[in-house]
């Protein structure tokens, strides 16, 4: 330890030597310390101000900034350029100051002497909506030179009286260094830290600090659309250039809803969405017990920004914890229809400013969610497509989805619409390859890029539109692209179940959270951390996913692993529709979609042969092979398991019977339950409540299936069952976590159990489970219900 630690001192001292690169500044953190002096005082620090400045957080254009307010007198920072210098500054007055003031005026000066020359402008008469002020300017023939940068603001008609008041907003602002000499002094960085690593035995991913984290979501992206994923048109030559040639594609990615707000909540906090959010679509955020990737990273030093252009991602359902900067539109349905240019004309100031510290971007295109349209698209014509002369255009899929609209030529209007489908991509892949190309070489070399997708979209491939309706792979198999220069292999295809909800524990290893040991899962999270497998260190433990509707309507889940995903379908649920669009997709979905539906992924990518078709609860049914058997019994304790955590009430199960066998009987309680639900029920089966009992008749087929019984209901008075007409015996009725029936009234603490009862105990196997899902210490993590997301989910279409 002495010798390691001697190293590192002689390391950085001969790196002290050499001389590192003078540094630029960020205003903020100055101002926090204290660094800067007021009007004529001595003070200490770079900066001087006519009066005291202020530090707050002003929204502007609805984005969210930290700011530093002061006088429009102007301000000064003095110091040493580094190489390369660039400016980077953002302003704006206060709102009520654009009461009285007619014009803002933005300047920025070097002074070197006796020498000024003005380096930046910006202006603005934008009183009823007015935008951030940003301005760069290239400080590089200064490089090495002590200078003054002033900034000042003139305010046209602002009154004398207020002219001392802090009416101006700046933030970020920021000297950061050039591309070519940032080069040059991370190589020496690098050089420096290497031998004290080796000294220390560290592996390469520890010589480095943690890295700088780009998150980029494309809202409704299908995976099969990208170039990366061998997609015949080129829609996105900048995500393959930039991202998939120096990173790794991962082949199988799952999202865990086929939506944005399930699917969102899930992989910022690392957990299936089914366990923290409601059954109202009102609750869909995330909990306030429940920490965020954001959140997590700034703890870490990160400095944080998100930038949002899904109007359902808002403040108050808490995406915004955890972002210092941040960004999300209004609920207003335009939202929908602009597009990645004006997200990055947020995005981009905020991250040429902060190159220089640390960083956490996290940048969420809303194209290419419906409507198809964008610049790219004229005359209602893709460039993806030579003619068209039909009627359809990108602003009716939400008709055609809703039941309103009909397709005159189906084969040619959809083949339109997929073109303007994949010109939205296009449009979407343009905007990133700008946004990576603000980010510095240098600071790319230390960068971890993740690229991927909320969920994909539904192009007439099961007979449905849009998204969030079905569980088939055109809507939760997505994208997911990662790149780290010098730990994760460039041009590697990494195949195996990877969830969206193991991006959280990854990008906590990656920065130094503590990072667990290969597969081992994130405390208090569901996800695995994937950077062994991604890096070579350790191969990808098979993960089964688990995915979720969650989006009103009848429950459905689906379970992945490997080449098969099963899907279940709670046809049988009671529903009743709360307005015409809900009622039309119920009666669509109900018209297209099995109760079961099993599919062999590598021989059937498209899910067209359900392997489970025609399997029934007639006697004479064919009963499937035992491969199949085995991969459907493994992927419907997947699903059972899950649901089990996220559905409350008393469980009863039918548990292995066989096809056509009748399951009969009855349970009475100390008192009347509230009501009852079905779990997966084939039409055949029958229940019945009426006080305090309720009667049921299972008929045995391809799945194991119940229902819940929902209420306070006290005691199980008695438990009656037979089997095909002959009793059943009571050690086959199996109660809590595998305690035969002895008889009886049970207790409800004799019922509880922590998870899903498996196949335990002695003797014959068990044909009847009852329990309760033990929830005794364990947190409450549900969403409250917020009113602002239902009322955005309802001006933006996706309910009436």
């Amino acid at each position: 330890m002495l010798v390691a630690a001697a190293c590192i001192a002689l390391t950085a001292l001969l790196a002290g030597c050499r001389g590192a690169p003078p540094a630029g500044f960020l205003l903020r953190p100055l101002v926090e310390a204290g660094q800067y002096a007021v009007g004529g005082s001595g003070g200490r620090g770079p900066l001087r101000f006519a009066a005291r400045p202020a530090l707050a957080d002003l929204e502007v254009d609805h984005e969210l900034r930290p700011v530093v307010l002061t006088a429009p007198a102007p301000w000064s920072w003095s110091g040493v350029l580094p190489p390369g210098a660039e400016l980077h500054a953002g302003a704006q007055i206060l709102p009520a100051a654009w009461q009285a003031v007619r014009r803002v005026e933005l300047a920025v000066a070097v002074r070197r002497g006796r020498e000024r020359e003005i380096v930046q402008v910006a202006a603005s008469r934008e009183r009823a909506d007015p935008r951030w002020l940003d301005l760069s300017a290239d400080l590089g023939r200064y490089a090495g030179r002590q200078v003054t940068l002033e900034f000042s603001a003139f305010l046209a008609g602002l009154p004398v009286a207020r002219r001392g008041a802090n009416l101006v907003a700046w933030g970020p602002v920021a000297v950061t260094t050039g591309r070519e000499d940032g080069k040059a002094a991370a190589a020496a960085s690098d050089e420096a830290a290497a031998p004290a690593a080796a000294a220390n035995g560290l592996s390469s991913a520890a010589r480095r600090s943690p890295p700088n984290i780009v998150f980029i979501v494309v809202d409704t992206l299908r995976r099969d659309r990208l170039t990366p994923y061998g997609y015949g048109r080129d829609t996105s030559p900048e995500i393959a250039h930039r991202l998939a040639v120096p990173g790794t594609v991962v082949e199988e990615a799952y999202s865990q809803a086929p939506w944005t707000l399930p699917s969102v909540v899930s992989f910022m906090t690392g957990r299936y969405p089914g366990e923290l959010l409601g059954s109202d679509l009102a609750t869909y955020g995330i909990p306030a017990g429940v920490a965020p990737l954001a959140e997590r990273l700034r703890r870490l030093g990160y400095e944080t920004g998100g930038f949002l252009a899904n109007p359902t991602l808002h403040v108050g359902a808490g995406f915004e914890r955890g972002f210092r900067t941040f960004f999300a539109p209004p609920a207003d349905i335009d939202w929908i229809g602009k597009h990645a240019d004006e997200l990055n004309r947020h995005a981009i100031p905020w991250v040429e400013a902060h190159q220089d510290r640390r960083f956490f971007l996290y940048v969420h295109y809303i194209d290419p969610h419906d409507p198809y349209d964008n610049p790219e698209v004229v005359g209602n014509l893709s460039p993806f497509e030579t003619s068209y002369s039909g009627r359809v255009a990108g602003n009716w899929v939400h008709g055609i989805y809703s039941g309103k609209i009909r397709l005159d030529d189906p084969e040619r209007d959809l083949a339109h619409l997929n073109a303007l489908y994949d010109s939205e991509v296009h449009y979407a892949d343009r905007f990133i390859g700008q946004l990576l190309g603000r980010i510095r070489p240098e600071v790319a070399a230390n960068t971890l890029f993740v690229f991927t997708s909320d969920h994909g979209e539904e192009l007439d491939d099961h007979a449905g539109w849009k998204h969030g309706q079905t569980l088939y792979d055109e809507q939760v198999h997505v994208p997911l692209i990662m790149r780290w220069d010098g730990q994760i292999p460039a041009r590697q295809r990494l195949h195996g179940t990877v969830r969206l909800l193991d991006l959280l524990p990854t990008l906590l290893d990656a920065a130094g959270a503590g990072g667990a040991a290969a597969g081992a899962a994130e405390p208090e999270g569901e996800g695995i951390d994937l950077l062994p497998a991604l890096t070579g260190r350790a191969p990808l433990r098979p993960r089964p996913a688990f995915i979720e509707g969650l989006s009103g309507g009848p429950l459905r889940a689906a379970a992945v692993l490997g080449n098969h995903k099963l899907i279940l379908f709670n046809r049988e649920e009671p529903f009743a529709p709360k307005d015409e669009l809900q009622s039309y997709l119920w009666r669509h979905d109900l018209g297209r979609l099995a109760r079961v539906e099993l599919y062999d992924l590598a021989r059937d990518p498209g899910e067209r042969r359900n392997l489970l078709e025609g399997a029934n609860p007639a006697p004479s049914a064919a009963a499937p092979g035992p491969a199949i058997q085995a991969r459907l019994a493994l992927l419907e304790t997947v699903i059972d398991r899950r649901l089990d955590r996220a559905l409350p009430g008393l469980w009863l199960l039918g548990d292995g019977l066989a096809p056509g066998a009748h399951l009969r009987g009855s349970l009475v309680f100390e008192r009347p339950p509230r009501g009852w639900s079905p779990y997966f029920l084939g039409p055949r089966d029958r229940v019945e409540a009426s006080a305090g009992r309720l009667r049921f008749e299972l008929v045995g087929d391809v799945v194991t299936k119940g229902l819940r019984i929902e209420g306070d209901c006290g005691r199980l008075e008695r438990i009656e069952a037979e089997l095909d007409g002959r009793p059943l015996p009571p050690e086959r009725v199996r109660i809590g976590a595998a305690a035969s029936y002895s008889g009886g009234a049970v207790a409800p603490a004799a019922l509880l159990a922590r998870q899903w009862p498996g196949a335990q105990g002695a003797g014959e196997p068990a044909v009847l489970r009852l329990w309760i899902h033990d929830t005794s210490g364990e947190a409450e993590r549900r969403t409250e219900a917020d009113a602002e997301t239902l009322r955005r989910l309802r001006n933006l279409g996706y309910i009436q």
